[in-house]
């Protein structure tokens, strides 16, 4: 069972991820629909796959056109916000119940080293904290 704490991670996390997924469909449909093909007759999966620079910054420049024009944009600029505030809360939450003796360390890793953050944040997902 999840805490508050970790809901509102979860659900900043999938809102970004659906955006970011939203963002990929637009890619893809500019791209089959404009016949976009790479050196190697592959049909790239993104504009930052595709080979031919000339293309990629055309591609590139109306695709993100779209994605501002869309609204888009701006909701994924904004779920990454929540997303960063939901991670700091997690890390908070998570150093408030390790033990003293390596909430120190902790504490100073977090702050400096991104393996460590994700890994502290995937901890608390581990542990029981419906007794918290």
């Amino acid at each position: 069972m999840m805490n508050k704490v970790q809901k509102k991670y979860m659900i900043a996390k999938e809102t970004l991820q659906t955006y970011e997924k939203m963002e990929a469909d637009i890619e893809k449909k500019y791209i089959i629909e404009n016949g976009i093909k790479n050196e190697d007759g592959k049909i790239p999966a993104r504009v930052y796959y595709i080979d031919d620079d000339n293309t990629f910054d055309k591609a590139n420049e109306e695709t993100a056109m779209i994605v501002q024009e869309s609204g888009l944009e701006e909701k994924i600029n904004s779920a990454k916000e929540n997303l960063i505030i939901a991670e700091e809360n997690m890390i908070k939450f998570a150093l408030s119940i390790v033990p003293a003796g390596i909430r120190k360390t902790l504490e100073k890793g977090v702050k400096k080293n991104y393996t460590i953050r994700m890994k502290l944040i995937d901890y608390t997902f581990r542990l029981d904290v419906s007794t918290i």
